[in-house]
């Protein structure tokens, strides 16, 4: 028999050997892709979860999820979404979560999370799911599945707080005055960040002309301070006075320079590029007939920008410093984002010296 020249075997070696590897290699990577996942199930340690500021540290909530029974090898990349029941994953809030098979939050951890979705002190309806795809390593590369899977959806009810800063002294002053009976244990307060010594707060005057004293505590055996002349404040004195009736005002002091003011609050309003007023004014915020450093508005907003000012002026406005999901109003900080057009309740509160909040909620069409 003929034997085929050496050349003609190497010849064929070089061609059908890496056409055979190719095609495993082709194979592998479609089997990673496409093979389906198992359906998964969640599941959560309790669907009612009233969350308090006494048991931050607590554990609140655990999530766990399986393939009932199935044992996979591969490693699948897990996210925990949430979403108000009735927006439907609309736009979900994520926890990315790698290849955990478990999640679990403290109070406090959870109460953060959910304000994304939940006012701060509300009650809301929130649905949770988890999102999973298989992701592997091959070749020095990430091969992803096309597919996304989701798990069934639990239903939780979730009551979320209001976090709430104690201030000890000497970072607050009390303002015991002829508006409330003189008592310092239930005077309002002006309070101070811990040691930078300038405290300030919104206080309601319900009289023409009020007086008060500063007391550094809660009791009159505490450092009382009084006014001694011009913008300043001193041991011995007379009662520091307002002069522009009754109302809201904002009260600054400084131990610093030992020197106080006060400005009237005529109004609040929003203003901005999401805001459709027209003309110069911006959009006036109603005052609570219940607490008169609270102020809400109901408003249509486009996509855009807004910000909170004082009396139609930039001399007292607020923002909201990045990364814009605290609820709480910063002074010249960035413009708070609205990012879709429709009706808003809008609600910015003042009425605890050092927990400002304001709160912006989507209304849904009827």
């Amino acid at each position: 028999m003929r034997k085929l020249p050496h050349n003609f075997l190497l010849f064929t070696c070089m061609f059908v050997v890496p056409l055979f590897f190719c095609k495993k290699q082709v194979d592998f990577a479609e089997a990673v892709v496409h093979n389906h996942l198992p359906s998964l199930s969640l599941n959560v340690s309790s669907s009612s979860i009233a969350l308090f500021q006494a048991n931050a540290k607590l554990n609140s909530v655990r999530f766990d999820w399986g393939y009932n029974g199935t044992i996979l090898n591969d490693a699948i990349f897990y996210t925990l979404q949430f979403s108000l029941v009735d927006d439907q994953f609309e736009t979900p809030l994520e926890v990315p979560l790698g290849s955990s098979l478990a999640a679990g939050f403290s109070v406090e951890e959870f109460n953060q999370l959910m304000h994304k979705l939940i006012e701060p002190g509300d009650v809301g309806d929130v649905a949770a799911r988890i999102k999973y795809m298989r992701q592997v390593a091959y070749n020095q590369k990430i091969v992803s599945g096309e597919e996304i899977y989701y798990s069934d959806q639990v239903l939780l009810k979730v009551s979320t707080y209001r976090p709430i800063i104690s201030y000890e002294s000497p970072d607050y002053f009390t303002l015991p005055g002829n508006y409330q009976s003189w008592d310092p244990l239930l005077a309002p307060r002006i309070v101070s960040k811990p040691g930078e010594r300038e405290y300030e707060g919104y206080v309601y005057f319900p009289i023409e002309y009020p007086q008060f004293l500063l007391v550094n505590g809660s009791k009159w055996s505490d450092f009382v301070f009084a006014f001694i002349g011009g913008n300043k404040f001193g041991i011995k004195g007379t009662s520091l006075s307002i002069f522009g009736g009754k109302g809201t005002y904002l009260i600054n002091a400084s131990t610093n320079t030992n020197t106080w003011a006060y400005t009237k609050i005529k109004s609040w309003g929003i203003t901005g590029s999401a805001v459709q007023n027209s003309g110069k004014f911006d959009v006036e915020m109603m005052q609570d007939i219940t607490n008169s450093c609270i102020w809400t508005v109901n408003v249509n907003l486009v996509a855009g920008d807004l910000i909170f000012r004082a009396n139609n002026d930039n001399a007292i406005k607020f923002g909201n410093e990045w990364p814009a999901i605290d609820h709480i109003p910063d002074y010249n900080a960035e413009a708070i984002h609205i990012t879709k057009a429709g009706n808003y309740t809008i609600e910015l509160d003042l009425s605890i010296a050092g927990n400002y909040l304001y709160h912006i909620h989507k209304n849904r069409q009827q």
